[in-house]
């Protein structure tokens, strides 16, 4: 028998996760909030196995590869758009499981990454446990 036990604000616990970003870049922080939390939601409904996620937040990038523009001279100074960051909010999902973590991929249009480093955040669990009662 299976049973979920719900650990908040915790790191991840389980060996090689499979961690999964999304990223709202065209969105402002209330759109974005709204969209997770509705992925959220159809998440805990898809996913069958240990899954959990973490809180929406904004985070410095830098600028995409198509978005560079050549070196501008100003008063003796050099600058270039190569070197500006921008944010944008992203969201962390983990999966104990490869195929729970593909199937989520797969089943929302939200842009969503397979990552293998993320920053340091707490994460909310849905851990399934394994139980001996009947």
């Amino acid at each position: 028998m299976t049973s979920k036990r719900l650990r908040t604000r915790t790191k991840i616990f389980f060996p090689n996760p499979h961690v999964v970003r999304l990223d709202y870049e065209d969105a402002s922080i209330i759109e974005a909030e709204a969209a997770f939390r509705k992925i959220i939601r159809s998440a805990y409904r898809l996913i069958e196995g240990t899954w959990g996620y973490s809180e929406l937040r904004y985070e410095f990038v830098g600028m995409k590869a198509g978005d560079f523009s050549p070196t501008i001279v100003f008063n003796g100074i050099s600058h270039s758009s190569f070197n500006e960051t921008t944010h944008m909010p992203r969201g962390y999902l983990c999966f104990e499981n490869e195929l729970d973590a593909l199937q989520f991929r797969l089943s929302i249009s939200t842009k969503a990454i397979h990552v293998k480093m993320w920053p340091a955040c707490w994460f909310t669990i849905h851990e399934v446990v394994e139980t001996d009662e009947p």
